[in-house]
């Protein structure tokens, strides 16, 4: 994680690859940790210097478990978000994403132990085929019966840019001040 001139934090984005599973990785340094998708990645430069923010372009909760599994520590951290689950939208919910979001948790629960673990509701776009919607509908209402959770942005602060998966800019700083609002 990069300091800006500013004294602000920007996320470190990890390589777009084909062998996610070997090439990246995590190496922890700051007390609060959130790794996800490539939505984090949009996320605004912060002043947080007890936050750390990683984004794996194209990331699912099968390769957070990998990838937390494997971690090193710097420092142990107190609270770790696993922000996945949109790239899990082609999955049939209860056979795969369920099982995976269950992976990742216990790979994170190992690994860290003393931490609180958060996992944000889902926030996507109502114009995804009907059939992903469903898939993420389930994955959602899971992580809201069985997980310490973040609520979902409000829909009127959500929006993505045309391919309707990449939030926008403003959602991105919107959904930013929404998760560090619960990380207390």
């Amino acid at each position: 994680m990069e300091p800006l001139s500013s004294g602000r934090r920007r996320v470190t984005r990890h390589i777009s690859t084909l062998r996610k599973m070997k090439d990246w990785h995590v190496t922890v340094r700051e007390k609060i940790l959130i790794v996800g998708d490539s939505n984090v990645c949009r996320f605004p430069p912060f002043l947080d210097q007890h936050l750390q923010v990683d984004g794996y372009p194209g990331a699912n909760f099968r390769h957070a478990a990998a990838l937390l599994s494997r971690a090193i520590a710097i420092t142990p951290p107190e609270l770790v978000v696993l922000a996945f689950g949109l790239n899990h939208r082609s999955q049939r919910a209860h056979l795969t994403s369920v099982k995976q979001l269950q992976a990742a948790l216990r790979a994170t629960k190992l690994r860290f132990p003393l931490a609180r673990v958060l996992i944000p509701a889902i926030n996507f776009s109502s114009a995804l085929p009907q059939h992903e919607k469903f898939g993420l509908l389930a994955l959602n209402r899971h992580i809201q019966e069985h997980c310490d959770f973040i609520p979902p942005l409000p829909r009127e602060k959500f929006s993505t840019e045309a391919d309707q998966v990449h939030w926008s800019k403003e959602t991105a700083a919107a959904m930013f001040d929404h998760w560090c609002e619960h990380l207390n």
